[in-house]
């Protein structure tokens, strides 16, 4: 198989999986609700979201890092991957060993500090994990990781079901994410080493060497860190486990949205990477039929989002009542979703044209909205600042990327799309605003209507479609 195609059939395996593993989660979140409650999921989803954070600073950017220096010629690829896994190792005891002792000085409930032990745990195997991306990604078989992600996610569904079917209080359901990541990273080791031999190792030179490599990734990871995960551990700061239920309710579901555009865009990176610099015109075009195609994609999950947010989030839970305020945030937020759909596709371009070190401004104007708007107004406003500051930070990355390209490139985009879309998304949103029959065949039958609207409008990019397909025959 030819390289092209063998990017193409590993990206659309790899997205298709994710997609998958996407709604296991979103079972396992309907489960847990259903269990819970607000309350319930509330401490749950803090616990989560407050170790992530010192999680996610463990990261010290060394995917990428371990994915560029392995791919270099002549390198001692078991030295770096063996270094990576003990350094990610130290800086994850470290750090999350920090988040537990910080959490016991903060207002959570005695259960939640109890708790956050068994936690660290779930995400020191979450975080080693993250180091063997780059083995998959230099050998082109990002289908493995995903099959052990999603195993993972199979057995954290089925522990979870097992331990609500026997009573099991909280402890028992952070235990099952426990017991999921730990199968998670050890599939994930087991394929890696079908590749690269390595170990773990506690080189100081060399985890020198990698730190000197991956310190500005470092700056952009906390800055990412406080824009994107700093709103949940700041409500659940100043409000209790319910209002962090409430809000964290819509949220999770909504994260699996965002395998949409990265599968897309994955396929489109090549393209963008190919032209950026050296035809310009062509770049330009990749990008704006990407923007197209996205733009397509977007309109409807919004729609259906706006009408449908409280019978989806009804069906998933169970409580209409507990989660009374979680459709109205699932309608906030889906802005901020449509904002990821584009910023996704700036933010590769953003790497094709290689401004990833100015992109950094952007990520720290987004950081000091955030926090600007989450001190300011959660302690008073709780759940709906912290939704809206969430969409203030993605229009700020997703202006700043767009600007970044627009000058690297020299080329300006249409935005013509949303006029062209005006119609197929009159014709949906007038539907469902008139119809009165259920609401699952409502969702599908205007779903239909705006398919066909595309199709009749001639707004599909059948081009651009055809050229993707011709780079998988390569």
């Amino acid at each position: 198989m030819s390289l092209p195609r063998k990017i193409f059939y590993n990206t659309l395996a790899q997205s298709a999986g994710k997609l998958f593993a996407a709604a296991i989660g979103v079972i396992t979140i309907a489960i847990l609700t259903r269990h819970l409650k607000d309350a319930g999921f509330g401490q749950y989803a803090t616990i989560v979201a407050f170790l992530g954070f010192f999680a996610t600073l463990a990261e010290l950017g060394l995917y990428l890092i371990v994915t560029r220096e392995i791919s270099k010629p002549d390198t001692d690829r078991k030295k770096i991957i063996s270094n990576a896994l003990g350094l990610r190792l130290t800086a994850s005891l470290v750090l999350l060993a920090a988040g537990v002792l910080i959490s016991l000085l903060l207002p959570y409930d005695a259960l939640v500090k109890k708790t956050m032990v068994i936690g660290a745990a779930a995400l020191l195997f979450m975080s080693l994990n993250q180091v063997l991306v780059g083995v998959f990604q230099k050998h082109l078989v990002q289908h493995l990781l995903t099959v052990s992600e999603t195993a993972g996610r199979l057995l954290n569904l089925l522990l979870i079901w097992l331990a609500i079917s026997s009573h099991m209080s909280l402890p028992f359901l952070i235990g099952a994410l426990v017991a999921a990541n730990m199968l998670t990273f050890g599939l994930s080791v087991r394929f890696a080493r079908r590749y690269e031999k390595f170990g773990i190792a506690f080189d100081m030179r060399q985890w020198r060497k990698l730190l000197s490599s991956s310190w500005p990734l470092i700056f952009a990871i906390v800055l990412n860190l406080v824009y994107f995960r700093a709103d949940t551990v700041i409500l659940s700061a100043f409000h209790d486990a319910a209002a962090v239920g409430v809000y964290s309710f819509p949220y999770k579901n909504l994260e699996g949205l965002l395998a949409f555009p990265a599968m897309f865009v994955g396929l489109i990176m090549p393209l963008l990477s190919r032209t950026a610099g050296a035809d310009w015109p062509r770049f330009k075009l990749y990008l704006q039929n990407a923007f197209n195609a996205l733009a397509i994609m977007a309109a409807p999950v919004v729609i259906v989002t706006l009408f449908f947010a409280g019978p989806i989030l009804e069906f998933l839970s169970g409580h209409q009542a507990v989660f009374a305020d979680s459709a109205a945030l699932m309608q906030i937020l889906i802005i901020a979703v449509a904002m990821i759909f584009f910023g996704t596709l700036f933010g590769y371009a953003v790497v094709a044209v290689n401004k990833q070190k100015a992109m950094i401004a952007g990520y720290l104007l987004a950081a000091a909205a955030a926090l600007i708007i989450y001190f300011g107004f959660i302690p008073s406003y709780s759940y709906w600042a912290a939704a809206w500051g969430t969409v203030a930070s993605e229009l700020v990355v997703l202006v700043y990327a767009y600007a970044l390209v627009r000058k690297a490139s020299g080329q300006s985009l249409s935005f013509l799309i949303f006029a062209k879309l005006l119609p197929a998304a009159i014709l949906m949103a007038g539907f469902y605003w008139l119809a009165q029959i259920n609401w699952f065949a409502e969702l599908l039958i205007g779903a239909a209507l705006y398919a066909a609207a595309l199709i009749i409008f001639k707004i599909v990019p059948v081009r651009f479609a055809k050229e993707l397909f011709f780079l998988s025959r390569q």
